[in-house]
Formats: structure tokens, sequence, C-alpha cells
């Protein structure tokens, strides 16, 4: 008994235990840590170790091969730093620059004019615009109506001929089997076509064939008027060419039996010379039919073509005037509503990639002047104005008033921000960091180097002033490869990832917000804000789980 009570006091301590621990878990939240975002100066370096050796020489070239425009010196002169020694004919450089400059104004233009919105004016400009583009659609729609009226009338017209046309041709096969039967039929010829009764037996059949087409026609024919179809009408017609051509063939036969008929005391040669006149005036009139049938059915198919041609293209005029109403009334609707906030950020981020742009082609300008690195004097000169350079030879070669230098090895992945003439700050081991010395960049070499397996490149740095300095000292150089001043910034951990945005947590009234951010330089004291951030905003830098 006394086992049972001690089990289920432990269960009871440890069933208390979890309902505490599981209370604290819900009542304690995390603890932010923050930094403030603020507008400064934003500096960016490189920093490397490396020995101070004695300075022989400063061998320089331009970064790009090409024809030299400007030699601003000669052996023996006294040079100061940052002066310009040689330029590149850079014209071409300079339109590039001009490009990316008036890029930059325009897509800053473009931000001033979507933020502003569309004024009064433009947007009557363009309701103008919609009034119009609905006028043309109502003119073009307006077309299209008379159009097909138009054709409704002409072909039925066209129908109407067709269809007297085919009767008539009916009546004038009526008449040349007319014809035909008074000349196999006449008696006082019965005597000369007993001789050839083979010929007339087949101008017979020819007839009684003729007469079934004739029959069939003028049947059918009877039927059709204007409102007939269009399917009917060409079949009456086609019929009606075989109806002729029927005729013609019992015309030709008929036509054959006089021509081997002979003359008798009672069948003249006058007689026959008459009959023979009677079949080839038929014979006439039905080749004239013929045409009259191929004309009444070209003339209707033709139209028919034309109007359809005509038709289409007054329907794609509709679908234009309303593809145009379209767009007109889209881009009303666009500059009657304010900006919407991704378009602000898509135009921001357009406006920083045109001052990229500029940035990169002054970058590519000044690589094609040759500044001295510091104070000294010219001793070699290797080309004059107009030459063509090479990048394997030095255009100049000087030394400099100071006679120490730094070698130091700067990895590859930091070497593209380095380029000759950057400032650079040097402290050294001997002195401690109390004492700061100034110099700058004067050799890069392009040509890797592999220290244990790793590629790096040779960089020389020259003091400004030695001073007190040493060769063989160990010397601490940080190269200042890119400043900016008035630079919103935060910590380099505040920034996250997702999806390929950038983005910040903000701490706004004890909550988390998260801010899309386009990211800018850098620098050594944190990554520059190009946009979505304000300065003072309390960006979280880490989280602590309670």
């Amino acid at each position: 008994m006394i086992k049972k009570v001690i089990i289920g006091i432990i269960i009871l301590m440890i069933g208390g235990m979890v309902l505490w621990f599981l209370k604290f878990r819900t009542t304690q939240g995390p603890e932010y840590v923050t930094e403030t975002a603020q507008i400064g100066t934003l500096t960016q370096s490189v920093e490397a170790t490396g020995k101070v050796e004695s300075m022989q020489r400063i061998d320089l070239n331009f970064k790009a091969g090409g024809r030299i425009e400007q030699m601003n010196v000669k052996v023996g002169d006294k040079v100061r730093s940052g002066q310009v020694l040689a330029r590149l004919d850079s014209r071409a450089l300079m339109s590039r620059i001009s490009d990316a400059q008036a890029e930059v104004d325009k897509q800053k233009a473009d931000y001033e004019k979507l933020v502003a919105g569309a004024s009064d004016t433009d947007i009557k400009v363009t309701e103008d615009t919609v009034a119009q583009k609905q006028q043309d659609v109502a003119s073009a729609e307006n077309s299209l109506v008379n159009l097909r009226a138009k054709r409704k009338t002409e072909l039925d017209n066209l129908k109407e001929k067709a269809i007297t046309v085919l009767k008539n041709e009916v009546l004038v096969c009526q008449l040349a089997i007319e014809v035909i039967n008074n000349t196999l039929d006449d008696p006082s010829a019965n005597n000369s076509y007993a001789y050839i009764s083979t010929d007339k037996q087949k101008a017979q059949l020819s007839k009684n064939s003729a007469n079934i087409e004739i029959s069939a026609v003028e049947s059918s024919s009877g039927e059709l008027s204007v409102i007939s179809g269009d399917t009917d009408i060409l079949s009456n017609l086609d019929d009606g060419k075989l109806m002729l051509d029927s005729v013609k063939t019992a015309l030709t036969d008929t036509m054959s039996v006089l021509n081997n008929a002979n003359t008798t005391y009672s069948f003249l040669e006058s007689d026959l010379d008459t009959l023979k006149s009677s079949i080839q005036a038929q014979q006439a009139t039905i080749n004239t039919s013929r045409t009259n049938i191929v004309a009444a059915k070209t003339n209707w198919t033709d139209k028919i073509a034309y109007y359809n041609d005509q038709i289409a293209a007054a329907e794609d005029s509709v679908s234009q005037a309303e593809s145009a109403l379209t767009v007109a009334q889209s881009q009303l609707d666009l500059k009657k509503s304010p900006p919407r906030k991704f378009e602000i950020d898509a135009q921001n981020a357009r406006v920083a990639q045109a001052q990229a742009s500029l940035s990169l082609a002054l970058a590519n300008m000044e690589e094609s002047i040759i500044r001295a690195p510091l104070v000294g004097t010219i001793t070699k000169k290797y080309y004059e104005a107009g030459e063509q350079t090479s990048l394997s030879s030095p255009v100049l070669e000087m030394i400099g008033e100071a006679t120490l230098e730094i070698e130091v090895d700067i990895p590859e992945s930091d070497i593209s921000k380095i380029i000759i003439g950057q400032e650079t700050k040097i402290t050294l081991d001997a002195f401690g960091d109390e004492r700061e010395y100034t110099g700058s960049v004067t050799f890069v070499d392009p040509a890797e180097t592999l220290i244990s397996d790793v590629v790096y490149y040779r960089v020389k740095a020259a003091f400004s002033d030695s001073g007190q300095v040493k060769p063989g000292m160990t010397a601490n150089v940080t190269i200042i490869t890119d400043m900016k001043e008035n630079a919103l910034y935060v910590p380099v951990r505040a920034v996250k990832s997702r999806n390929g945005d950038k983005y910040i947590e903000v701490l706004e009234n004890g909550l988390v917000v998260e801010k899309i951010i386009t990211l800018g330089l850098r620098g050594d004291e944190g990554i520059e804000i190009l946009s979505g951030l304000e300065e003072g905003d309390e960006v979280i830098t880490f989280v602590k789980e309670k």
C-alpha cells in the first residue's frame, strides 16, 4: 500500500513539473537583438599582411590596349600622386558614359513621374484618345454593316440575272431541238436520208439525250429564286452548260446528216443549203448561250470572292479598332490609379541598375588613364602620343620619393576590387596599431600565384611617408576599394534570403515585419540598403529563444 502511495506521489510531481514547463514555455517569447539602420560613410576595404621591401621602380600601364591620345610627361618630370600621366583615345568610352548618364537621368525621371502620377492634362489627353477610339470602333462596325448590305444587294441581283440567263437558255435549247426535228423530219429530204439512215439514227439519239437534259434543267430552274442557296444555283448553271453541250452535239450530228445527204429532183441543192443554214444559225446561238451561262457564273462567283475579301478586311478593321480601344482604356485606367508598391520597387531597381552601368562606364574610363600612384619622377617612357599600346609592355616607368613598399598577396575573390592608385592605410607590428601610415596601390600583378593550391595575386603598396619604417617589418595593409557617403546601411547579418529575394526583419511596436530590400555596396561597417528600409528602423540581427 505504501509503495502505491509513493508511486502516486512521484507521478503527481512529474505531471506538475511538465505543466510548469509548458506554462513557462508559452509565456516566455523570444528575445530580439536589434541594431538601428543608419546613414553614414560606408567604406569597403581589403586587408592583407606583408613585408616591407625596398622599392626599386614602378611600371605603369593601361588596363586595356588602345591608341594613346595624350602623353603628358617626359623623362625626368616630377609628378604628384594622382596626376594624369597618359590617356588612351576615349571617345567610345565617353559615348558610353553619356549614354549611361542619360539612362540614369531617364530612370530617375521615370521614378519621379511614377510617384507623382499622371497630370490632369495627361489624363484628359488619354480620355480624348479613348473617345476617339470608341468613334473608330463605331465607324468600323458601321462600315461592316453597310458592306454586308451592299454585298447582299449585288449578289441578289447577280443571282437573279443568272437564273434569268439559265431560263432563257432553256428556251434557246428548245428552239434548237425544234429546228433539229424540222430538219430530220423534212419530207422532201426523206429519200436523201434513206441512204444515210445510220447518221440520222445517231442524230435522233443525240436529240433525245438533249431533250432529257433540257427537261431536267427546265424543271429545276423553275424552282430557283434569289433566296435559293448558292450551291443550288451553281449546280443549275453547271447543268445548263451540260444541257447546251448536249444540244450542241445534237446539232453537230444533224449537220453530219446534211453533209452526207444527196440532192434529188425533189430535194434541191438550195433546199439542202437552207437546212444547213438553219442548223448553223442554231450552233452559233448555242455557242453564245454557253458563253452567257459561263459569264453569269463567273460574274457571280467573282463578286462573292470580292466581297468575302472586303468583309474580311472590314472585320479585321473592327478587331483592330477594338484592340486599340482596349489599349487606350487600359492606359487611362493605369494613369488614374496610384502607383503600386511593386511598381515603385521595380523602378527603384531600374534606377540602381542604371547607376551601376554608369559606375561601370566611369570605371572603364578610369582604366584608360594612367595616374601617378604617388609622388615621384618619370624615369622611362616607352610610347608617344598616337602609338598603339600593348598589355605586355609598360607605357611609363617611375620611381617614388618614398623608397619602401609592401608586397601582399590578395585572394582571387578580392582582386577585382583593387586598382592602381587606391588609398591604403598601413600599420606595423613594430609600432602597434596607434601609429598609422598612408600609402597607395602601385602595382597589381596580372598573373596569378598559387599558395597551397589557392589562387592569389601579388599587389604592391607604397608609403606616402615611410618615416622610421625599415625593410623586413611586418605590415598590415588596408586597401580602401570603395567608399560611399550618406549611405543607409545595416549589419550584414541582418540580411536574409528567400526565393531569390533579399529581406530584413524589422521590429515595429514589438512585432516582426519583413521588408523586401535592394542591396548596394557591401562595406566594412555593414551593407548598403538602396530601397525598402528607412533610417532609424530597428533591424533584427539575432533571435534568442527563451
